[in-house]
């Protein structure tokens, strides 16, 4: 009765352990799908990343950490899939690239509108006396057009009137003593008549007829005549010198005459009158304020996001500004002047040099006044 109890406890032994046996590659395999997980490489090491063996059979491609549902991403099982997944970032960029410099073309391939510009002089100057003196006269007021070179007052100049006529009078005499050569000729001819005694008086005393007194006073006379012919060539020399001399002061007294007239250099209009006939002004005192008014710039700002500076520069723009009765006036130009300043941190400033016309003897666009500028960026200006 023995027996039967330990071979039944035998039996049940051996059948546990074969269950065991059976059970542990399963448990082993489920075991590594859990707990392995692929390896990222650090920094600065050429390896292939990890995967497992034994790969899942999960149909959603993902690992699921024990006692959660939130899937893991799997590192690509092999070197071609990994490079395929690097490709697909590349791909993803270089698109966005495109996008972008897209985005841009449209940009320059419109126009852009620039609101509250300012329109300002190009050239604005205080026209000052160029010598001290009671005004005389003036020629103009406020509001005329002047031309290049139109002599718009005058500074008293009768002192330099007197003074330029002496300086003119000293030149005059100054060129006929340089231009005299009537004492070189004669100099010239006395030394010769002196040459030829001097030889005569020489060969009679070689035959006995003349003394040396005689010889050595002939020799004397021509070498004073030739220095006497220097000298007239010195004199000449410095009358030449003189004549420079005078001509400078004449200049200069011209000068002096010609800096009591005021004119413009340049076309333009007064703008303003500061100091009146018979007041005295100082040299370098301004006089009146004059400005060009045909040609005017409208300046405005263009954020750095939108353009850079060198896709505006030489672009043709055409200029709006708001008239009486809801009326609107339209201005062309160009883009000259980019980027030489800054207004705050995100934008700079162009100016554009733009054609004003007349109306009725009056300029159409004025100074200070409120613009919308629109850059024609497919437009190159003319």
């Amino acid at each position: 009765m023995s027996r039967i109890p330990t071979a039944q406890r035998v039996l049940k032994s051996a059948l546990t352990l074969a269950m065991v046996a059976s059970m542990l590659p399963a448990t082993h395999a489920q075991t590594s799908n859990q707990v392995l997980q692929p390896i990222q490489p650090r920094a600065g090491f050429n390896t292939v990343p990890f995967r497992p063996a034994h790969p899942s059979n999960s149909n959603s491609g993902a690992f699921r950490n024990a006692g959660t549902s939130a899937p893991r991403a799997v590192t690509p099982a092999t070197p071609a899939a990994y490079q395929a997944a690097l490709l697909s970032r590349q791909q993803v960029g270089q698109t966005a690239t495109a996008a972008s410099a897209g985005t841009k073309a449209a940009k320059l391939q419109g126009n852009i509108d620039l609101k509250n510009c300012t329109v300002s002089f190009i050239d604005d100057i205080m026209l000052p006396a160029q010598e001290s003196g009671v005004i005389s006269s003036l020629n103009v007021k406020e509001g005329d057009a002047i031309k290049a070179g139109t002599v718009v007052g005058k500074i008293d100049d009768d002192l330099f009137q007197q003074i330029l006529q002496q300086a003119k009078l000293r030149y005059e005499l100054a060129s006929d003593a340089a231009e005299d050569s009537l004492a070189i000729e004669a100099a010239e001819k006395k030394y010769k008549v002196a040459a030829i005694e001097a030889r005569k008086t020489s060969d009679l005393a070689d035959k006995g007829s003349k003394s040396e007194s005689d010889r050595l006073m002939a020799i004397y006379t021509m070498e004073i005549a030739a220095l006497e012919r220097d000298k007239s060539i010195r004199e000449q020399q410095k009358a030449g010198l003189e004549k420079r001399l005078e001509e400078s002061r004449y200049l200069e007294a011209e000068k002096h005459i010609e800096g009591h007239v005021l004119q413009s250099e340049f076309d333009a209009s007064v703008i303003k009158i500061m100091k009146k006939p018979q007041e005295y002004v100082q040299k370098g005192e301004a006089v009146m304020r004059i400005a060009r008014m045909d040609r005017l710039w409208v300046q405005g700002a263009v954020d750095i996001t939108d353009l850079n500076p060198e896709e505006v520069r030489g672009k043709r723009v055409t200029v709006t500004v708001e008239r009486a009765r809801n009326e609107t006036a339209t201005f062309d130009g160009v883009i000259t002047n980019v980027g030489l300043e800054r207004q705050g941190l995100t934008r700079y400033m162009v100016k554009a040099e733009v054609q004003n016309r007349p109306i009725d003897g009056h300029w159409e666009l004025q100074p200070l006044s409120s613009a919308i500028m629109r850059i024609h960026l497919d437009e190159p200006g003319k």
